[in-house]
């Protein structure tokens, strides 16, 4: 399985490669619906979806973000701040913060709606996200994003690795919170099918050198078709393909998406 993970580290690398070769600056896209590339949102421009976070844009180069539903128990809050190009490639920083004990306390429990032991104490925890992205156009109309995190955990205690949430997705991203630190791998094209149909494919890779060699790494690859009706709303329907090594062993899964994004200018 581990040369399966290497073969996936080649085809990540293989794209980044194929893009230089190819990328032109002929379509400077415009920064609508732009959540996962190096643009930022113009500024006044708040876009909201149900299941993506609620994007406002600050000025013309800082974006804010946070999921306002998970706020209440796992509070966050992210920047995106875009740099000055490289090599025609429109470069962003991204910086977020995130602490989730409210929700994994609240989850802690015996019956409905419990996931982990009560058994278990919970510190309080602190998980910092930062990314790099850069994208530039190719093949014309077409955009490619290569994209690069390193995130941290910092906690009040320690964390019985018994409360793992070990769900697809779900085990991927809170890792973090047991072995301190996360690198985070992937690369998105995106661009047009027909008149307002567009396509999304990308594919992320998560390492975690602090993680025994069984359960430290994590591969997921999502295919979309967005729908954008106007610069106010948009549809998305695809799917998932999540790769995970787990406490009980690894798994693959397929997992349908779907989601309604609006967006406006204050």
């Amino acid at each position: 399985m581990k040369n399966a993970n290497l073969l996936i580290c080649f085809v990540l690398i293989l794209a980044a490669m194929t893009s230089l070769v190819f990328a032109d600056d002929a379509m400077e896209p415009p920064p609508l619906w732009s959540a996962n590339t190096a643009y930022v949102l113009p500024a006044k421009r708040v876009e909201l979806g149900l299941f993506q976070p609620l994007r406002y844009g600050f000025s013309d180069n800082v974006e804010f973000s946070m999921h306002p539903l998970a706020f209440f128990v796992a509070p966050n809050f992210d920047v995106k701040w875009a740099h000055h190009k490289v090599a025609g490639f429109a470069i962003a920083s991204r910086h977020g913060l995130t602490c989730p004990t409210p929700l994994l306390r609240l989850i802690s429990k015996k019956g409905i709606g419990g996931i982990i032991s009560p058994e278990f104490d919970i510190p309080f925890i602190f998980s910092m996200q930062n990314e790099i992205l850069a994208s530039k156009p190719v093949f014309g109309k077409h955009l490619f994003t290569g994209k690069l995190g390193l995130n941290f955990a910092l906690r009040s205690g320690d964390l019985d690795s018994r409360t793992t949430i070990d769900l697809p997705i779900v085990f991927a991203r809170t890792s973090v919170y047991y072995h301190n630190v996360g690198i985070r791998v992937g690369s998105d094209l995106q661009g047009p099918v027909t008149g307002k149909l567009n396509y999304l494919i990308d594919g992320d890779l998560f390492y975690y050198p602090g993680a025994d060699a069984d359960v430290n790494m994590a591969f997921e690859h999502k295919g979309m078709l967005l729908w954008n009706k106007s610069d106010g709303f948009q549809m998305s329907l695809g799917y998932i393909l999540s790769y995970g090594e787990y406490p009980f062993g690894t798994q693959w899964h397929l997992l349908p998406l779907f989601d309604v994004q609006w967006g406006w200018k204050r």
